[in-house]
């Protein structure tokens, strides 16, 4: 069941429209924990009105192939990708995204089955195993 439950984005664009209904979507703080795999999930979750986001399994697949190095590259990676993003949008900082900038309107259209992303199978390179002397 878990495979097909509505992702954190679907949420968080559901929570922020309920908090500014009665008034309180800035008087909460909403973060966003899961499904965030790119700086342009980063960039969609602010502007939908998340405070922050957890990141944990690129740094998990980083940290298990590549140790600290693969986390601080992972850490590169989704920086450069938020300021591209943020670039191609013309923000300059984090405070000029907004709302207007991401569309919902494909949100609640999920099928059941979860989406194909063929991206994320070039995000990684290959483990490359070190090779092993015969003694």
């Amino acid at each position: 069941m878990v495979d097909t439950a509505r992702s954190g984005i679907e949420i968080l664009e559901e929570a922020m429209v309920a908090l500014t209904a009665e008034g309180l979507n800035t008087a909460i703080e909403v973060y966003v924990d899961g499904g965030i795999r790119r700086g342009t999930d980063v960039f969609k979750a602010l502007a939908l009105g998340a405070k922050a986001v957890g990141i944990g399994r690129p740094f998990l697949y980083a940290m298990s192939s590549y140790g600290q190095q693969g986390v601080e590259r992972a850490i590169d990676i989704l920086e450069e990708e938020l300021i591209i993003c943020m670039r191609l949008m013309g923000c300059t900082s984090l405070k000029q995204i907004h709302r207007k900038m991401v569309t919902t309107s494909g949100l609640h259209n999920h099928s059941g089955s979860p989406p194909q992303d063929s991206l994320t199978l070039e995000n990684y390179e290959r483990l490359v195993l070190p090779k092993i002397s015969k003694l």
